[in-house]
């Protein structure tokens, strides 16, 4: 007589469940252990040519404020670390009035609060753009004085005030230690019936 084979029920499931799980592991995860591509990084703009002449200095200072880059825009102001030299900023008179207590002591700093909040106020897809109209008056081998015009916009959304400022400007640069150009001092002149960018400064700086 011959026997018969008993599989007890349990046995029988487990071994369905792990010829189950083979046939996920082989047909289905196929890529289940294989690493992923990383994620791009996350990078905003940036355009900043080392300024070993003056007039790279002027393309940075108008591409980093089309690009809303408060890093690259104080790199065009000197580096104190790099210089004797120290930052002196010259408001227009009626800026200086207005804002007397802000431009008593006006920094570097300073410049990074100013430009700094006025980015945190814009919408993000604001948009921003400088254009400056001049020539150098002066240049010598450690440094040059530009003069020209200058007209910024920059769409900050703040009610009651401009949107856009004009005006004419000096800056005076010079050339550090790791013979980098930057601007050292920087004056600011008014035009009638114009916002200048002093009123800028001295209203966002607070």
């Amino acid at each position: 007589m011959m026997s018969r084979l008993i599989i007890s029920p349990a046995i029988d499931l487990r071994w369905v469940l792990c010829f189950s799980l083979l046939i996920v592991l082989v047909f289905g995860g196929c890529g289940l252990f294989e690493t992923r591509d990383p994620e791009p990084p996350t990078t905003g703009s940036s355009t900043f040519v080392p300024p070993t002449a003056p007039d790279i200095v002027l393309s940075n200072l108008e591409n980093a404020v089309a690009e809303k880059n408060t890093e690259n825009y104080i790199r065009c102001l000197v580096d104190t670390l790099n210089s004797d030299r120290r930052f002196l900023f010259i408001p227009t008179t009626t800026a200086a009035g207005r804002y007397a207590g802000t431009f008593a002591d006006w920094s570097i700093q300073s410049e990074r609060s100013w430009f700094s909040a006025m980015k945190a106020f814009a919408p993000r897809d604001a948009s921003a753009s400088l254009s400056l109209l001049g020539q150098f008056s002066v240049t010598a081998a450690d440094s040059a004085i530009y003069e020209g015009s200058y007209e910024m916009n920059y769409r900050h959304g703040v009610s009651n005030v401009s949107e856009t400022v004009r005006g004419t400007l000096q800056f005076v640069l010079h050339i550090d230690r790791n013979s980098i150009w930057s601007i050292t001092r920087w004056s600011d002149i008014p035009l009638p019936d114009a916002t200048s960018w002093s009123e800028w400064k001295g209203r966002f700086a607070n």
